[in-house]
């Protein structure tokens, strides 16, 4: 499995889960994904969720919708609050998937979405194999910033590996973020496949239920000097000595200092849902 030099020395990770006993304290809602009829385009804009039913979290305000096919799941998240919108900002969404039953391991993916330097994403593209030309280059230069997205497989046990990039035949894990309006949208494609063959995948299989949990959040300033903010990248803080930052983020500071959130506490949101998915046959 590759690791550029980049992930090489960035071991990311995410803060373990408390989902399990929380979805064992509280009823956790269903729904059912619906069949993909036309491909979905990542672009954080709800056109191709015309008509699909949502479930809302309460706690947080936003909606949720799912579709798939034999080999993704995508899913909605429509944001009607201003605070978990900021939280998703500081620390990207964490979704992972657990299959056949609430013992079996729960995987997923990291998704960070930032906007960097022109000469940040000149640095990213050719981490990740591309061959830019002076052409290339200068017309990437005519806009100041550029979107970023980020992906990292984990676990509920704050395992991690990435940034994700394509390896077989099956693309990894995407995203996108729509405007930041009123209720920006948020989309992403996770890998049905199981995580031990695609990083990041869930293992879910079409026509059959999965539970999908949801977590983004819970950045605080007044943690930065315990003793768990100076454990290592493997143990379960999550952030780097004296930054309060993510290993993600910490992976996009190497491009552009500029990407980072806004330092300060931010609210910690989880949301679990049991989804059934549609037969793609």
């Amino acid at each position: 499995m590759h690791r550029s030099p980049f992930s090489r020395r960035l071991a990311l990770f995410v803060p373990a889960l408390c989902l399990a006993s929380a979805a064992a304290a509280a009823t956790v809602p269903a729904i059912r994904s619906d069949k993909l009829s036309t491909p979905v385009l990542l672009d954080g804009k709800t056109d191709d969720w015309t008509a699909i039913p949502r479930v809302y979290d309460a706690k947080s305000g936003a909606e949720f919708a799912f579709q798939n096919d034999a080999r993704n799941l995508y899913i909605l998240v429509v944001m009607k609050k201003p605070e978990p919108v900021q939280s998703i900002e500081a620390t990207g969404m964490i979704v992972l998937g657990r299959p056949g039953g609430k013992h079996k391991p729960a995987k997923g993916a990291l998704f960070l979405n930032r906007e960097i330097s022109a000469d940040g994403y000149i640095v990213w593209r050719e981490s990740q194999g591309a061959v830019l030309t002076d052409a290339d280059k200068a017309e990437i230069r005519k806009l100041p910033r550029h979107p970023i997205s980020l992906a990292f497989a984990v676990d509920a046990k704050g395992s991690s590996y990435g940034p994700l990039r394509k390896q077989t035949d099956v693309f990894p894990p995407d995203s996108s973020t729509g405007p930041q309006e009123s209720q920006p949208a948020f989309e992403f494609r996770i890998p049905l496949a199981s995580p031990d063959l695609v990083p990041g995948g869930i293992g879910g299989v079409p026509g059959a239920p999965i539970r999908i949990s949801f977590e983004w959040g819970g950045t605080d300033r007044s943690n930065l000097s315990t003793e768990a903010g100076r454990e290592s990248p493997n143990s379960r803080s999550g952030y780097m000595s004296g930054t309060g930052r993510t290993w993600g983020q910490e992976y996009l500071d190497s491009f552009d200092s500029l990407s980072r959130p806004r330092l300060g506490d931010t609210k910690k949101f989880s949301f679990a849902v049991d989804v059934t998915l549609a037969d793609a046959k």
